[in-house]
């Protein structure tokens, strides 16, 4: 499951309309600080056969599988100084994620 704040609604409404935002999950890296530091905006696509489209709260993501198993099955996406927050009940993941929009 994943649930959004205000501020992360907003931020993520910047990019156009048609746009899927994916978290690319590093599964090189043995920190799960580490594993998502980007949010990438782009033109809707066909998965990949690894891949999962999730919606949240009205916007839509693409997640590797079993991503929601790396977050406890809860992933708050909140965005505060300039960099948005992935986190849940218990923990921070990570507190410095980008926020890219391709064309």
């Amino acid at each position: 499951m994943i649930r959004l704040t205000q501020e992360a609604k907003r931020k993520l409404s910047e990019a156009p309309a048609g746009t899927v935002f994916m978290l690319p999950f590093d599964k090189g890296s043995c920190d799960i600080v580490n594993t998502v530091s980007e949010i990438k905006a782009i033109k809707d696509r066909p998965l990949e056969s690894y891949e999962e489209k999730v919606e949240a709260e009205g916007f839509v993501f693409i997640t590797g599988e079993n991503f929601a198993h790396f977050f406890d099955d809860e992933l708050v996406i909140d965005f505060s100084n300039n960099s948005f927050v992935l986190k849940n009940r218990n923990q921070i993941f990570n507190s410095r994620v980008r926020f890219t929009i391709t064309d």
